[in-house]
């Protein structure tokens, strides 16, 4: 593909690596809709067909931010980065400004189509990214609202089963840290001596995020060892990026964005070897799915970053 081309400027204005994470994001919160309202009332294909309604719900409404987002920062770009679409004159700002207002509206739209709460969601979404893109630039605290868009992913999908929060919170949260520690990480990671207090936050954030998922998991009433094992494969590859894959900064917030579907499997791999044993055979598809859905988004996630970069 041509890099200096117009289909690769919207690709990374889109940025398509991230797009498998919000998939998984949106399929956890659906699982523990199933769980939580016992398979008897939801069969497998309602289950599958809402997640595929919100799946597609989010991507429109992740895709709808980053091209506001690029809009909101042309004039910073201009001078900062200068190869991306807009400073280059690819494309007229009128075109981003344009997707990005019907991106989200569709996004709203077609997670109605899955039920009103997951609509009322979507919303609160659209909101976080507009709140996020006005004040991003301005202060460290816009990692807060960054934070809620991918929190409120999981409960979308739960929402468009069961509407509570009371099961899918811990997730949500734990996405929330995640996110907020990633931000920071790569906020302060390229100054010549970052705040000790931010590299301290950022690490337990992240650390954060395993203690609540796990806590989630106690209320899903999940085994404790498949649990431990995802908790696990998240410390060890969230702390392998850390201390190994953090120069430059942008390969660090690439190799976090692309583990973020860790957090899911958290949730995910318990659930799957519950269904494997208890469940029937009709549930197998939904406990592969859980087993293999997370550490493919990961490793689509990596092989996308090379089509186009994932920030």
């Amino acid at each position: 593909m041509n890099r200096n081309g117009k289909l690769h400027a919207l690709l990374s204005t889109a940025r398509v690596a991230n797009i498998p994470s919000v998939v998984s994001n949106v399929w956890v919160g659906v699982v523990i809709g199933m769980l939580r309202i016992s398979t008897n009332q939801v069969n497998q294909s309602e289950g599958i067909v809402a997640w595929a309604i919100v799946s597609f719900a989010g991507v429109l409404l992740y895709v709808s931010g980053n091209f506001f987002n690029d809009w909101m920062d042309r004039a910073w770009d201009a001078k900062h980065r200068p190869e991306r679409a807009l400073p280059r004159g690819l494309f007229p700002s009128g075109l981003y400004a344009g997707m990005a207002m019907v991106l989200g509206i569709g996004g709203v739209l077609v997670a109605s189509l899955a039920s009103i709460a997951s609509g009322w969601v979507a919303g609160g979404i659209a909101v976080c990214i507009v709140i996020y893109t006005l004040i991003h630039k301005r202060t460290a605290w816009g990692v807060i609202p960054m934070g809620l868009c991918r929190a409120l992913l999981p409960v979308m999908g739960c929402f468009a089963l069961f509407p509570y929060v009371d099961s899918v919170w811990p997730v949500a949260c734990g996405l929330l840290c995640y996110i907020m520690g990633l931000s920071l990480s790569a906020r302060y990671e390229s100054m010549a001596e970052p705040p000790k207090w931010v590299a301290i936050l950022g690490r337990g954030l992240l650390l954060g995020t395993a203690i609540l998922v796990a806590w989630g998991n106690q209320k899903l009433f999940l085994a404790r060892t498949p649990s431990v094992v995802g908790a696990i494969a998240y410390l060890f590859l969230t702390s392998l990026t850390l201390r190994i894959w953090n120069n430059p900064v942008s390969l660090l917030v690439s190799r976090l964005l692309a583990g973020i579907p860790l957090v899911d499997w958290m949730v995910l791999l318990p659930v799957s070897v519950m269904l494997f044993k208890y469940g029937q055979d009709p549930a197998f598809v939904i406990a592969w799915m859980c087993l293999l859905l997370p550490p493919v988004a990961v490793i689509s996630a990596r092989l996308l970053q090379r089509l186009a970069p994932a920030t």
